[in-house]
């Protein structure tokens, strides 16, 4: 509580006809008025944080989280300059990146599984191969084994009950054998084209 000044009572106009007790009243009156125009200011002030707290708090509701995204996988530069300048290959498209599963693996399957769900992008079809795909038909495709060697592949597409898959047939297993590839190792799957011709690269990470 402040103590009272002079500047609180100069709106009182004193009458000479005050006793002790009238001077001692008029001093509780003044107390009082300043007490409760200090209480309204504190409220006001209050009010005034809590809306301003209220408001950043809603601002923060509304603001969007940051994310970061993962860097973009770029294909390894020896594998590039094999494609562009041994094969004169173009247009080079990430289809997936996978962990191999048994299955991917399995002499006795001898398929490696590309779920639509995993896919970067199908735009490495064009409209042709996506017909031909529909229509059960099979593309022949030239592979880049890690090795660096060239295979033919069959490459499919497989229309399960609940989801789709592409899938590399023809070959794989020997694909698996020469490059050592086995469960939990980590593949890029890249097409690309030579002459405008479907082509396919597999780097193990």
């Amino acid at each position: 509580m402040e103590l009272l000044t002079s500047e609180d009572f100069k709106n009182t106009k004193i009458q000479p006809e005050w006793t002790a007790m009238d001077y001692l009243l008029e001093v509780v009156r003044v107390d009082q008025e300043k007490m409760q125009e200090q209480t309204l200011m504190n409220k006001k002030k209050n009010g005034g944080l809590k809306r301003k707290r209220r408001i950043q708090e809603e601002n923060n509701k509304n603001k969007r989280p940051i994310t970061s995204y993962p860097p973009k996988p770029m294909m390894p530069e020896g594998l590039k300059q094999h494609i562009v300048e041994n094969m004169g290959g173009s247009n080079c498209v990430l289809v997936i990146q996978k962990q191999l599963f048994f299955s991917d693996v399995n002499p006795q399957a001898s398929r490696l599984l590309i779920p639509f769900s995993q896919v970067e992008s199908h735009e490495f079809l064009n409209e042709s191969e996506v017909e031909r795909l529909k229509n059960k038909e099979a593309i022949k495709a030239c592979l880049v084994e890690p090795s660096m060697e060239e295979t033919e592949i069959n490459f499919k597409m497989w229309d399960m009950r609940k989801k789709s898959m592409y899938v590399v047939t023809t070959s794989w297993n020997s694909i698996v054998k020469n490059n050592q590839l086995k469960a939990e190792d980590v593949v890029q799957l890249w097409s690309f084209r030579v002459n405008s011709t479907l082509c396919f690269a597999l780097q193990k990470l």
